[in-house]
């Protein structure tokens, strides 16, 4: 009887401290259907790093407010004047990119947006190329949309976690 009940009691606390790990959701391969809003952005999304590619500066600056900011993590918030100096600059080649996984909260006047970015480019003959998160608030301009803010940051992969084996009788 007492062996069931260590038993028991092991199993029960092997349960308890599995179901306090943190688990990152598997994705799951199935077919979403865009929104309205998530196809609307994903062109304009497109059609702003195509620029970037063409280096199209009238296009650029025609989809961003006046006081737009870009902002990345571990470094200052970036003016897009300055932003749109930089990636316009022979220093900066965007060769090619891919959006994914793309989401859109409407507020009303507003948009949030967020995706993936895969890119291949070069920075003063630096290759930074990789996965980015991308953040962007867009705000409606007339008939238009312009980009407030955004902030991007490279995806890292990630170590999975490792339990620490246990040594002797623990």
């Amino acid at each position: 009887m007492r062996t069931i009940a260590i038993s028991l009691l092991s199993l029960c606390s092997v349960a308890v401290s599995a179901a306090q790990e943190p688990v990152k959701p598997p994705l799951t391969p199935r077919i979403i259907t865009a929104t309205k809003q998530v196809s609307l952005f994903t062109g304009i999304e497109k059609q702003m790093l195509v620029a970037v590619v063409k280096k199209d500066r009238s296009t650029l600056e025609s989809m961003l407010t006046d006081d737009c900011s870009i902002a990345t993590p571990k470094s200052d918030a970036m003016d897009c004047g300055d932003w749109l100096d930089s990636v316009i600059s022979r220093n900066f080649t965007l060769k090619s990119f891919s959006i994914r996984r793309m989401s859109v909260t409407d507020l009303g006047d507003s948009a949030l947006v967020n995706y993936e970015r895969t890119q291949q480019a070069t920075f003063e003959g630096k290759d930074v190329s990789g996965e980015f998160f991308v953040l962007d608030l867009w705000k409606r301009s007339g008939d238009s949309w312009k980009l407030v803010n955004r902030y991007v940051s490279r995806v890292e992969a990630a170590a999975s976690p490792t339990r620490p084996r246990p040594a002797g009788k623990e």
